[in-house]
């Protein structure tokens, strides 16, 4: 029987039947990716017979009614007779973290020793990536993040707020923990498969990544890291297309940093999460388009929209600077101290904040997110990538050393 609000269908539970069991998983969500899907496919393949050869694989291809050719490509590819590939649209809402649901309950369903996710519009995975991913899995990790090698204006939302607040919360140096490319042991699966963080809609969405790093973190497992080289896949522009993607990552990440309040309150200090294999940055990943213009006069035009917001959540110093930004960008300062009181402060809010009105509040925040990026680019315009990051760890720092103050506003507001 299909369980109750599964992400499966009869016809794929059908499948799943036919096979019992498996070792191994990896799966693919995929959303009109009939460009890169197949390469991404190959590469897999690649993988599993070349480090994995006595294990039974399944590719579980988790679709959202693609209206291209996914599908199509998906079915014509020549596999090993000792991997299956399912391909299977989902159910439920649209999103990543549906498609992923609906992974989770295959791995589960199929008892698997390790599953690994990677996305679908990735040209640059190669066949080590699944063994990097998988075989800590199988050693006793638990979850593996992926470590990249990123353009310094790539990774955004990840830059000035999923690292610094996963970094200062949990004390775990994780570089990317929205990356999209995981390893994850069936225990952690079922753990994330039974949290009541499903019933906050986005999690279904964007918010899936942050979701599965924190509830890693929050839960106590084991973490590494896997230097996965350049990734080069269909990046961004903060400035004009990452609107719904800002409102899903952020939303899930504060409604998780509410759920995993009586964990974080308690961590101090930080330590290094181990990373396999080499960091170094000999491959040069692919130029993205950055529109410097366009995002200062994104922050600029749409600052005053949200003024009522920021005046009941920031100081008046702290709205001062902000003000300055606007009036006077090439001559005003940010600092890294500025901006992890301004998120410290829109999360205490949040947490006071009705869930009607919690969508408003995280619109008005990435308005002075973009502001922050716009700064970023100017101080870094000349900067390579290395001196790019180590402007970026400064806010690190700074969010690491307003734990206390965060802490104290945080629960003052219970």
């Amino acid at each position: 029987m299909r369980k109750k609000e599964s992400a499966l269908s009869l016809e794929v539970h059908d499948w799943l039947e036919t096979l019992k069991e498996a070792d191994l998983l990896v799966g693919i969500p995929t959303f009109n990716n009939g460009l890169t899907v197949s390469f991404v496919i190959s590469q897999v393949i690649k993988g599993l017979t070349t480090y994995f050869p006595n294990c039974r694989s399944v590719i579980f291809i988790s679709d959202g009614q693609s209206k291209d050719n996914t599908l199509t490509s998906v079915k014509k590819i020549d596999l090993p007779s000792d991997i299956r590939l399912i391909p299977a649209i989902y159910l439920g809402t649209s999103g990543k973290g549906t498609a992923i649901k609906a992974i989770f309950e295959a791995a589960t369903y199929l008892n698997v020793k390790s599953v690994a996710l990677v996305d679908s519009d990735l040209r640059s995975i190669t066949p080590e990536w699944i063994k990097m991913l998988i075989e800590p899995i199988l050693n006793g990790t638990a979850f593996v993040t992926p470590f990249y090698n990123r353009r310094k204006y790539d990774g955004t939302i990840t830059n000035f707020l999923c690292f610094p607040l996963t970094v200062s919360l949990y004390g775990k140096k994780i570089r990317q923990p929205i990356g999209g490319d995981f390893g994850i042991s069936l225990e952690l699966i079922q753990d994330l498969l039974a949290s009541p963080i499903w019933d906050f809609g986005d999690t279904y969405r964007f918010g899936i990544d942050i979701f599965e790093t924190h509830t890693a973190l929050a839960k106590g497992y084991g973490i590494k890291q896997a230097c996965l080289g350049v990734k080069n896949h269909d990046p961004k522009d903060p400035s004009s297309q990452l609107t719904s993607m800002f409102r899903q990552v952020v939303s899930t990440m504060f409604t998780c940093i509410e759920q995993y309040e009586n964990i974080w309150k308690n961590i101090e200090g930080e330590s290094e999460v181990e990373c396999l294999g080499t960091t170094g940055h000999s491959a040069v990943p692919e130029p993205i388009e950055v529109d410097y213009d366009g995002t200062i006069n994104a922050f600029k035009n749409n600052f005053n929209d949200f003024l009522s917001v920021y005046e009941t959540v920031l100081s008046n110093d702290l709205l001062g600077k902000y003000k300055n930004l606007k009036k006077d960008f090439d001559n005003a300062i940010l600092s890294s101290d500025t901006w992890a009181k301004t998120v410290y402060l829109f999360i205490v809010k949040y947490h006071k904040t009705s869930k009607e009105e919690r969508i408003h509040l995280i619109d008005a925040l990435r308005v002075l997110w973009i502001g922050r990026v716009a700064v970023f680019m100017k101080e870094t315009w000349d900067y390579d990538r290395d001196e790019a990051e180590r402007v970026l760890l400064k806010d690190v720092q700074a969010f690491k050393k307003l734990k206390n103050f965060f802490i104290e506003s945080y629960f003052a507001s219970l």
